[in-house]
């Protein structure tokens, strides 16, 4: 397969160094300082994008991605607030996307666990719940859009918590709040750690990635599996639901 990188920083070196270990050819490499063009004949022999550049970008990529017919793996975060127009602009062109928050296989197992533990814990309102990530001191965004993920995961299945919170600077948590904090420090590749806590005892869930490996070869695995694909789609539906059903 023929991949273009959208975004050459640390993830996208990873993913390029993933590329050639499952065989694949990096045809492009796509940054501030060349971007991706919206016309030329380069694009024809591209077979997939995957895209870890700026929340800003995401808009703009998806648009010259879908307009060429290249599916595109997007794991640039920040740009969830638009969500709702981009996956209508992929639909609606027949394109083919598949996004995520978190691209190690691992992290997807993370939520389904997060998600049973929520259902059970759900039943035991003695239980309050919080959040905590950790992560390199370079990272921009805070909290994580794992993070984020997680909370959405719970909030989903907990009938009294309907909030996240975050940036608290002093303020309470209430209880129908799910609080997340987050530390920036070193080389940290990623800590997550959702907490259930009563006066009795406490269960404690953690995910830690040991490198940007995981995501790396996550990213590569979702540019082939979208191949077979139209549409939009998390990693976590098409590695665990969609790319099942088809094989």
């Amino acid at each position: 397969m023929n991949i273009a990188l959208i975004g050459y920083g640390n993830m996208g070196r990873q993913v390029e160094t993933a590329a050639h270990q499952h065989g694949h050819t990096i045809v492009e490499r796509f940054s501030a300082t060349r971007q991706l063009p919206d016309s030329s004949p380069v694009l024809s022999t591209i077979d997939c994008f995957i895209d870890f550049s700026t929340a800003a970008a995401v808009r703009k990529n998806i648009e010259i991605a879908v307009e060429h017919e290249i599916p595109i793996v997007e794991g640039t975060t920040g740009w969830q607030d638009h969500k709702k127009e981009i996956v209508e602009l992929v639909r609606e062109r027949n394109g083919s996307l598949v996004y995520g928050n978190n691209f190690s296989v691992g992290a997807q197992m993370f939520f389904r666990i997060v998600r049973r533990a929520a259902r059970l814990m759900n039943a035991f309102p003695n239980y309050d719940i919080g959040i905590h990530e950790v992560h390199h001191s370079k990272k921009r965004d805070a909290p994580s859009g794992t993070a984020l993920t997680l909370g959405n995961v719970i909030l989903s299945h907990m009938d009294r918590k309907k909030v996240l919170k975050h940036g608290l600077n002093g303020s309470v948590i209430n209880p129908n709040e799910i609080g997340i904090s987050s530390a920036r420090i070193g080389k940290v590749f990623g800590t997550h750690s959702v907490l259930f806590h009563s006066d009795t005892d406490e269960i404690e869930l953690i995910h830690r990635a040991h490198s940007r490996a995981g995501f790396a070869s996550g990213a590569i695995l979702a540019a082939e599996l979208i191949q077979e694909f139209r549409g939009v789609y998390s990693f976590d539906q098409l590695v665990f639901e969609k790319s099942l059903q088809h094989s």
